[in-house]
């Protein structure tokens, strides 16, 4: 597997079992860090961001809620340098490697719906920058 960079490293969990960073939060707890601009671990793993999008009754909309909150915390994410892994279950390609999505209980989500272009860096690794675009 390729290293890990500054930016959102999406990875599927049971291809790189052994390289999960040791901190881990869930998606809630870092989006309600990231909105309040708390400190977060340099290197770390965020797990359940499928289960947030299976579960709740907009996908779509939820999914535009995390891009814009990640968008308007682009600052706060830069000055970090953070190296952030999105852990999910099962990633597939859909046209292209820049639109990756998730499958989870049967369900497809795209990944672009919250992080834009992504570049494959790997088979299941993806990677965004911290400030993404409009």
């Amino acid at each position: 597997m390729a290293s890990m960079d500054i930016g959102f490293n999406i990875i599927e969990k049971r291809e790189y079992p052994d390289q999960i960073f040791k901190d881990k939060m869930s998606i809630i707890e870092f989006l309600r860090q990231v909105y309040r601009e708390e400190k977060l671990p340099l290197n770390f793993a965020v797990f359940g961001i499928e289960n947030l999008l299976y579960y709740s009754e907009d996908p779509e909309k939820v999914s535009r809620k995390i891009r814009n909150l990640l968008q308007d915390a682009a600052n706060f994410l830069v000055r970090g340098n953070y190296i952030i892994q999105i852990v999910v279950g099962k990633i597939e390609l859909v046209e292209s490697s820049h639109n990756p999505r998730i499958i989870y209980k049967n369900r497809l989500f795209r990944l672009n719906k919250i992080f834009g272009m992504v570049k494959q860096v790997d088979l299941k690794h993806f990677i965004a920058p911290l400030n993404l675009q409009s």
